[in-house]
């Protein structure tokens, strides 16, 4: 910046030239007030740098300031952020490995179908031999009239064992999404169909939380720090989004093409 000024005044002294309130300024950016009034403050340690630098080049872009000499000078004050870039960047490399635990969740899955299909092929082959049989039990039946009733009640109450198979149609409507944060802290703001899951300022997920979301058409997810998560999405791992950067997602929109 070539104003002799700091970060912070500048910043609200662009916003109040163009005449924006500090609530108005919060609810338009998604950041909260007092994150944004502590960095007008110059107050940039209210969190870890690799947010708080989101959040400078978000408000930055948000007044139609160039954010590049902001993030440098934010950049030579905190430097500790490079460093938080760059491990984050090294463990989301390995940060799939994690993937495997919730494909168990996939392999039962699957193994409950195979077991509902042969459930039905079953019963089906059950139901093949009983009408094929000739005149011989029809007459077997007529001699044991008395006895036949509850001997074709089993018959009736096994058709019932299909409806095992409804839960799992069931639960693929809509849109189900777990942000797990497995490598570090991350700042997430959410809604599930329009409406807001998270507070309005977004929250602080931290390492080994699971933030679980639900939506009948979409949810929308705006990531603070995307390498530091893994997203399962209607019970698939799609990994992490990557990258140091905030980023925003709508599911399924942006679900990977298989």
């Amino acid at each position: 910046m070539n104003e002799p000024t700091t970060m912070g005044a500048y910043l609200r002294s662009v916003r109040r030239r163009r005449r924006i309130g500090i609530e108005r300024a919060a609810e338009e950016t998604r950041i909260r007030s007092d994150f944004l009034m502590r960095m007008e403050s110059d107050e940039f340690d209210f969190l870890a740098p690799t947010y708080v630098r989101g959040f400078l080049k978000t408000y930055a872009r948000y007044l139609r300031v160039d954010p590049t000499p902001l993030l440098d000078e934010f950049d030579s004050r905190f430097g500790v952020a490079r460093a938080e870039v760059q491990q984050i960047g090294a463990l989301e490399r390995h940060g799939r490995r994690h993937a495997a635990t919730p494909r168990k969740k996939m392999n039962s899955w699957a193994v409950a179908a195979v077991m509902a299909a042969c459930v039905l092929v079953l019963l089906g082959v059950i139901g093949v031999i009983a009408g094929g049989d000739g005149s011989t039990p029809a007459e077997e039946v007529a001699e044991v009239a008395p006895s036949s009733s509850p001997s074709s009640e089993p018959e009736a109450t096994a058709t019932p064992s299909q409806s095992p198979s409804a839960p799992t149609v069931a639960e693929l409507d809509g849109v189900t999404v777990e942000v797990v944060a497995t490598d570090g802290d991350c700042w997430i703001f959410a809604t599930e169909d329009g409406k807001e899951a998270t507070p309005t300022g977004g929250q602080v997920l931290a390492q080994g939380e699971t933030l679980s979301l639900q939506g009948d058409t979409k949810v929308f997810l705006r990531l603070g720090a995307p390498s530091s998560v893994e997203l399962i999405v209607n019970g698939t791992n799609i990994g992490s989004p990557g990258g140091d950067e905030p980023v925003n997602l709508t599911f399924p929109d942006d679900l990977p093409a298989s």
